[in-house]
């Protein structure tokens, strides 16, 4: 098989106070395998990206995709049709030092997860268990909601924000309870269907006391001098203008 474009990517660097585009990011796939480059050229469509024009680097599998550890739990194989399935944005692959170490943020969250099947609640996003392909986790399957939290807010549909916030506090006092602190809440990570708002995504979860694992939140929705999981880091959210 052909080597041939997956998706691209421009990304943009403020110069000057403007934002200028920078470069357009690639991801290719040979056979099982795949690759990136970078091009100083603009794109309108993937048949216009010539390869053989390009440098492909490429990506070791084992940076991407975890070993599948027996006792986890397997999604069912149809699951892609029932359920959302979370993969690693490829896209982002070589950008920062973690994004080189999606295998083990994807390992992490597993694991997290694995914890939150066997201590379910209603304000928690359910977890149907790992998609595995070849003996590798290539995604890890959740119940699919309506919208998170920041389409929501953009819509012109009402919503209570004090129901949400109470769910979420509910959501808060439950992964606490397990000694678990989230560490990335915010619009995006807060989902909501049949008037139920979750907590979702589990990437940058640490257990109390341990320090921030490789994804420590998002920007401007984090305390920006916490080293160390706490509970307040999964509170700065609500008192945010």
């Amino acid at each position: 098989m052909s080597t041939h474009v997956v998706e691209y990517a421009e990304a943009f660097e403020t110069v000057y106070g403007d934002l200028t585009f920078s470069h357009t990011k690639i991801i290719a796939k040979h056979e099982s395998s795949y690759l990136y480059a970078l091009s100083d050229r603009r794109f309108r469509a993937k048949s216009e990206i010539d390869l053989q024009l390009l440098t492909l680097v490429p990506i070791p599998s084992s940076n991407i995709w975890p070993d599948f550890p027996s006792h986890f739990t397997r999604a069912p194989d149809d699951a892609a049709l029932h359920y959302h399935v979370k993969r690693p944005h490829l896209i982002d692959y070589g950008d920062t030092e973690v994004s080189t170490r999606m295998s083990d943020v994807m390992l992490h969250e597993a694991q997290i997860c694995e914890i939150l099947r066997r201590s379910p609640h209603p304000n928690i996003a359910q977890y149907h268990g790992c998609v595995v392909d070849d003996g590798k986790i290539s995604g890890l399957c959740f119940e699919r909601y309506d919208h998170d939290l920041l389409q929501e807010s953009k819509s012109q549909r009402s919503f209570s924000l004090a129901a949400c916030l109470t769910d979420i506090r509910r959501g808060l006092t439950h992964l606490h309870g397990l000694g678990i602190i989230h560490c990335d809440i915010n619009p995006s990570n807060i989902l909501c269907k049949d008037g139920r708002f979750v907590i979702g995504d589990f990437d940058s979860c640490a257990f109390e006391g341990q320090e921030l694992g490789l994804k420590g939140g998002t920007i401007g929705w984090r305390l920006e001098d916490c080293r160390v999981a706490k509970r307040e880091n999964d509170f700065f959210w609500i008192v945010k203008d």
